[in-house]
């Protein structure tokens, strides 16, 4: 309390001492991106002592106001636009790190989504957009940054560090609106909702849209609301100027919809420090050169600044107003919470995986700030909820925090496209339909295809999420694929004789169970139970028809998996580390493909256990190189089925590569082996890298050779080689990859090209 007053009492101080001095007040033009030009100029008049009385922005401009007027240092501001989450929050998206890993386990990735409602009459099937990036981040953002200082200031701008106003433009009255006071989160998000961009802000009775539509440069604002004695303009755009062919979207939107603004300075008793950034309103990937622009050209004015201001402050005044200022900020910690709009039970639903109760003491749980919003990303990547601009209001008695927000349900019906694009036969079309219903606990019922003329697979079944003392899931399906390697081409570009023709087809159903244990972790209980079907050339080398093998089977795994791995396919940064075991007990049937049934039948079981590990991580003195690697370990005590085909083809791989999933390679299949590789990679541009493997395996050795590679004794060595030029675009990855089996010859060379996602179905049998 004591440190509180006397930093209170400072600031006061330092204000009485400017109210016989000049006032200087800043404002500071909208461009989307082209305003973080703002934070090079602030830089530069802390850095040469400019005082800075008053501040006033629109849009972009608000923002960097705001973020002064609320105590934010140039530098801060700096480091938080350099880190890159601005461009995170204007995104649009969710990143993966904060959904829960749980919630993604049988998920398929896919070119496009479509979202129909199905099953309600109050609502329309087709639910047009009304924006075209969701602000979920933003809100959030805006929310972290400024709600404490809204607190501090008891909602009035003119008690922040910085007296402070924006502009925001009412669409209703066709007018601007000038914000002094209320929530400066909403103030902010009302002044940068830039039409079919962002959904706009309802305040009372205004629909407020970005103040750039009706004042992008609020001096007059400014001087009317504080009086300075010396205005400075910090401008980041061209003026008033036309859409061109050359415009982004998001640029030719924003200038349709501008009307004129005046950004001429009173003579006299102002300077302009101006710069028509050259970037798009969304290009937050050049913020350092942006930033330093601002820096450079407010100091090629400061001479002329200096000369009009009669008074400078030290580093030590601005770091004592900034500290006086923090310290009446109270710390964003929330312990009461406001879930509005859906049903009572979906209500209950979003409190449970937000972690909002203490079941057991039956109170609201205490959270700071990034554990509140974690929760909620994890709640809303999955799509299920849209959540409307979140109010944040501080009780002086308990010392904490309400969060209120509105929550709307998604269209329930999920219609799914994607595939892959192959230079080889492994082409498939991918096409999932799903339908979740949230009540109580979520449920979803689906169906999701692959078609392909090698390899086609699917499955029908459901999902069911519930809360119990942690977040469960219950899953059940029924699956079945077929492949056949008999036909087509894989790529080779010499001979080969690591592959065998073959034919495998597997119909079975599973039941599993499965609980996080950290975010990113889980633990789960899988049970299958089918048949699988092996069709191979037969030892009679006259024979035109296959042997056949049929292993009807029930199977139980339990399994520990983490993963943080950046991408579905080709991952650039993060890890995977499995440790499963399992057990499976069934019947071996062979018939011969001059037998009219099953000549034998036999009861096969075996157990085992497999661990891998994959990692991927940066070298920090080579921003552009990164390294991998790879282990697989298998060790089980499976049995010798009625045939060594059918004993090989239900062996554990080792596929460390996408290619060496596409076919059918004997050496690489082994009751007990141990696996492992290097990736080196080398970025050469954003999302285009050049990525290099090179793996070994060894296995113990076998007592006979696969029927195509009679000649030789068995190895236990094996190798892979792989380099690939990969790029991931918004839809999927594209990869062009030369593969290179074994070591001893120039044969068993592949190349392949694949654009999309090459899924393969679950196995049965597990391994």
């Amino acid at each position: 309390m004591f440190r509180k007053t006397l930093a209170f009492l400072l600031l006061m101080l330092l204000a009485a001492g400017s109210v016989s001095g000049q006032r200087v007040g800043v404002v500071m033009s909208g461009g989307g991106a082209k305003g973080l030009y703002h934070i090079g100029v602030l830089e530069a008049f802390e850095e040469c002592g400019v005082p800075i009385d008053y501040v006033a922005g629109t849009s972009m401009g608000s923002i960097i106001a705001a973020m002064y007027a609320a105590g934010y240092s140039p530098a801060e501001m700096r480091e938080i636009v350099s880190s890159g989450v601005v461009k995170e929050w204007v995104s649009g998206r969710i990143d993966s790190r904060y959904t829960a890993y749980y919630r993604q386990v049988g998920r398929l990735p896919s070119f496009v989504t479509f979202r129909l409602n199905l099953g309600d009459d109050s609502v329309k099937l087709f639910r047009t957009p009304t924006n075209l990036i969701s602000s979920t981040q933003i809100d959030m953002a805006l929310t972290e940054l400024f709600a404490p200082a809204t607190a501090a200031c008891g909602g009035d701008f003119d008690e922040l560090m910085v007296p402070f106003l924006c502009v925001a433009s009412d669409m209703n009255a066709r007018e601007p609106v000038v914000l002094r006071s209320g929530d400066l989160s909403e103030a902010v998000r009302s002044s940068m909702s830039i039409p079919l961009v962002f959904k706009p802000m309802k305040v009372d009775s205004m629909l407020l849209y970005d103040g750039g539509i009706y004042d992008n440069f609020p001096w007059r604002s400014l001087d009317v609301g504080f009086r300075p004695d010396l205005l400075i303009g910090s401008i980041c755009t061209e003026g008033d100027t036309p859409p061109s062919e050359e415009s982004s979207l998001f640029d030719q939107a924003f200038m349709l919809a501008m009307h004129g603004t005046d950004y001429e300075l009173p003579r006299g008793r102002s300077v302009t420090v101006r710069r028509a950034v050259d970037v798009n309103m969304l290009d937050f990937d050049r913020a350092e050169e942006i930033m330093d622009a601002g820096y450079a050209d407010a100091m090629a004015m400061m001479p002329e600044i200096l000369e009009r201001i009669r008074d400078r402050r030290t580093p030590e005044q601005y770091a004592a107003r900034r500290e006086a200022f923090r310290a009446r900020c109270p710390e964003l910690r929330f312990d009461r919470y406001q879930i509005e709009g859906l049903t009572e039970a979906q209500r209950e639903y979003i409190r449970d995986f937000l972690k909002l109760d203490d079941k057991r003491h039956g109170d609201e749980r205490e959270l700071t700030f990034t554990q509140l919003r974690d929760n909620l990303y994890s709640v809303l990547a999955d799509g299920d909820f849209s959540m409307e601009f979140p109010r944040a209001r501080y009780d002086s008695v308990s010392g904490c925090y309400l969060f209120r927000a509105r929550f709307v349900t998604k269209p329930n019906f999920r219609l799914q496209v994607g595939g892959n694009v192959s230079s080889t036969a492994f082409n498939q079309a991918y096409i999932g339909a799903n339908y979740r219903r949230i009540g109580r606990v979520a449920q979803s019922l689906g169906v999701d295809l692959y078609l392909g003329p090698l390899y086609t697979w699917g499955t029908v079944g459901g999902r069911t999420d519930f809360y119990m003392w942690k977040p469960l899931f219950l899953d059940y399906s029924y699956n079945f694929s077929v492949k056949n390697y008999r036909h087509g081409s894989f790529g080779n570009v010499t001979k080969v004789n690591n592959i065998q023709p073959i034919k495998q087809s597997a119909s079975f159903l599973s039941l599993g169970v499965g609980m996080p244990l950290t975010q990113r972790s889980l633990f789960s209980l899988r049970a299958n139970g089918g048949h699988v079907n092996y069709r191979y050339d037969s030892e009679d080398f006259l024979a035109d028809e296959t042997d056949h093998s049929r292993f009807s089977f029930f199977g139980l795994k339990g399994e520990i998996e983490r993963n943080t791995f950046d991408k579905w396919l080709y991952p650039r940064r993060g890890s995977n580390l499995t440790l499963s075991a399992i057990y499976l007990v069934g019947r071996d049937k062979y018939e011969p493909y001059d037998a009219s049934r099953f000549v034998t039948k036999h009861l096969r079981q075996w157990g085992g256990v497999r661990f891998t590990y994959e990692k991927y991580f940066d070298v920090p003195s080579c921003p552009w190189f990164s390294f991998g690697f790879n282990v697989d370990g298998v060790y089980t005590n499976h049995p010798d089925f009625s045939t060594d085909n059918a004993t090989l083809m239900s062996m554990p791989a080792y596929e460390p590569v996408s290619h060496s999933k596409m076919i059918y390679m004997p050496d690489f299949r082994a009751k007990r082996f141990v696996g492992g590789g290097v990736m080196p990679t080398f970025d050469l541009y954003p999302n285009l890298f050049f990525r290099t493997g090179f793996y070994t395996m060894y296995r113990e050795r076998r007592g006979f050779r696969p029927l195509d590679n009679m000649t030789g004794s068995d190895r236990n060595w094996h190798f892979i080689a792989e380099a690939s030029l990969v790029y991931h675009t918004p839809i999927g990855p594209v990869s062009l990859a030369l593969t290179k089996y074994e070591v001893d010859s120039w044969k068993n060379m592949y190349l392949t090209f694949n654009f999309g996602y090459a899924i393969f179905a679950p196995k049965g049998t597990f391994y």
